[in-house]
Parts: C-alpha cells; structure tokens; sequence
C-alpha cells in the first residue's frame, strides 16, 4: 500500500516507515511467534520451509483496529485470531505477499492462484 492509502484506511496519519517499524516490533513479539506457532499446530502440515499467513491483510489488521502502539496490538483479538491464519510455504507467503501489494487484482484470481497453490503443494 502507498502512503497515501494508508492514511485513507485508517483516518489517522501513519507514515510507511512508522507502519513499517511497528509491524517489525509485532512480528518480533512473542505473541505473534505463539500465533504462529497455533496455527501451524492446527494446521498440521509438514512442510519443509512452513510460513503462516494472515488471511487478512496483516497491514489492513492494523489500519482497521487503529493500532499505533506494540500495547494496542498485544490488546487486538482480530491480530491474534488463529482462524486469520494459514500455513503455507515459504515461496508461497512471498507470492501471496507481492500479490496483496497490487491493487487491481481481483479476489477471484487471488483465490484461485492460491487453490493452486494448495494442490500444488500437496505433491
């Protein structure tokens, strides 16, 4: 997401560098390694390089809830919901990533890219 765009979906004044730098602290927090860790128990895949992958954009997590602090998302159920989470490959996170970045892409070809994903996954 651009700048621009993240003060729209928010209504606040959030910089990509501060996004950037509060997102890094979430991820580094043990709550967030204790969500992964949930979901890749539920999910009980054996993957060789396993990734969890938030189903909503973890970005737009954080706009929609108002969070501008490590304390408001430690506070946020919606961050910590494991039925937001998936397991997925490392190469596919990456994809699904880049994907989530391009605006025009349509949530049909988003779920059919990531069907394919799964089945090719599963050979």
């Amino acid at each position: 997401m651009k700048p621009k765009e993240l003060k729209k979906l928010s209504g606040q004044k959030f910089s990509k560098k501060e996004l950037k730098k509060l997102s890094g602290q979430i991820r580094r927090s043990k709550e967030y390694a204790e969500w992964k860790q949930k979901v890749m128990d539920r999910d009980d895949l054996s993957l060789k390089s396993p990734n969890v992958h938030h189903r909503k954009p973890f970005k737009k997590i954080l706009l929609d809830n108002g969070i501008q602090t490590l304390q408001q998302a430690k506070d946020c159920k919606e961050l910590w919901d494991i039925s937001n989470g998936r397991t997925i490959g490392k190469g596919e996170h990456r994809i699904l990533s880049l994907l989530e970045r391009i605006s025009s892409i349509t949530p049909g070809f988003k779920m059919s890219l990531e069907e394919f994903l799964g089945k090719v996954g599963e050979k």
